[in-house]
């Protein structure tokens, strides 16, 4: 047999390995379908989807998938509540991992729909960098600012200590590069933290940083699980080869002129979810406090009130309004320094 032969071999049975776990809600079939075709196109050798607490309705179209994909490689688990994002993808992984075939977890949210190659290449570049389990990787989402940012300015995607957000005084002097690795076509930049989706990881992970933090309900889930990995020793890269197509926009994805948390449209809990988790994660990272408390001042100045005239102008036009934001805001924050899960968020 040929060493071509061998290496192709190699590769698939990195796939065959792979068990895709998916969360879906709400009435997402039709994205659900598109990304379980592309699992499977992609050479996914199993698949879990969480259903995270769908009208029966809905988990009745769900419950049929295995009869169009195939009831020997997808697995249906159904949540009686909805229990976010933490909840759905702690139980995703936990299935994914308790296969006794499955080696690495894909991680996916239901509308990343992957690329016929994206998997392949995944494998290849984790093969080529020595087929470590300490190696995880993560597929590059075209739409996604995070991975477009990376791989254009090369900016290394981390948490820089004392910053709130991401923003910190520290970052406008010191700008820290990302690692390449470079062979056969593939390129990866490594990052200290990852989204779920496309996130690629051995399971053994799981007995050395544990499952998903449930508490953490609604956002930033995904860089507290990852984050738990880079800081016992692991390394994440992002693979540009490897190409997922979000079917539907985040919903920080917008134009208008507002910044997403005082858009009077706006969900109240995905605002506060959103700040309490963020600063939770990153207040491990604060060792001055007085910095940290004026990169939170300059960041609100700056993106928020100062963003530019319409957010100004606002601020005046609609006082009840952007005071009951403002309030949830610190609220919110009070919360993630406090560690507190209070689930819902207070009322405003």
């Amino acid at each position: 047999m040929c060493m071509h032969d061998t290496l192709e071999q190699n590769t698939q049975a990195v796939l065959q390995g792979t068990c895709a776990a998916i969360v879906t809600y709400g009435n997402r079939v039709s994205f659900l379908n598109q990304v379980l075709e592309g699992v499977f196109g992609a050479g996914t050798g199993h698949a879990v989807v969480i259903d995270n607490g769908t009208e029966k309705s809905v988990a009745a179209e769900i419950a049929r998938l295995p009869e169009i994909f195939g009831k020997d490689r997808l697995t249906i688990v159904r949540l009686a509540t909805n229990t976010g994002s933490a909840g759905g993808f702690h139980a995703a992984i936990q299935a994914a991992a308790a296969r006794e075939d499955t080696q690495h977890i894909w991680v996916l949210d239901d509308d990343n729909r992957p690329e016929p190659d994206s998997l392949t290449a995944l494998a290849k570049a984790w093969r080529g960098m020595g087929a470590n389990t300490q190696i995880c990787l993560s597929s590059f989402r075209e739409d996604k600012t995070t991975y477009k940012k990376l791989f254009k300015t090369c900016k290394f995607h981390g948490i820089t200590k004392n910053s709130f957000f991401g923003f910190s005084m520290q970052t406008l002097l010191r700008k820290q590069k990302a690692k390449v690795w470079q062979k056969d076509g593939l390129k990866c930049l490594q990052m200290q933290m990852s989204a779920y989706g496309g996130f690629w990881f051995h399971k053994s992970w799981i007995q050395k940083v544990g499952l998903p933090d449930a508490r953490l309900f609604l956002y930033f889930d995904d860089y507290d699980f990852t984050l738990r990995i880079t800081e016992n020793g692991g390394q994440i890269w992002a693979c540009q080869n490897s190409v997922l197509k979000d079917l539907e926009l985040s919903w920080q994805v917008n134009d208008s002129a507002l910044q997403h948390w005082l858009r009077e449209e706006e969900n109240f809990s995905r605002t506060y979810f959103s700040i309490r988790n963020r600063v939770y994660i990153e207040k491990k990272f604060v060792k001055n406090k007085y910095i940290y408390n004026a990169n939170i001042i300059l960041y609100f100045l700056s993106k928020i009130v100062f963003k530019n005239k319409q957010s100004v102008y606002y601020h005046f036009q609609h006082p009840c309004l952007v005071y009951r934001r403002w309030k949830l805001i610190a609220q919110a924050i009070k919360a993630g320094k406090a560690a507190d899960f209070q689930t819902p968020p207070p009322a405003v």
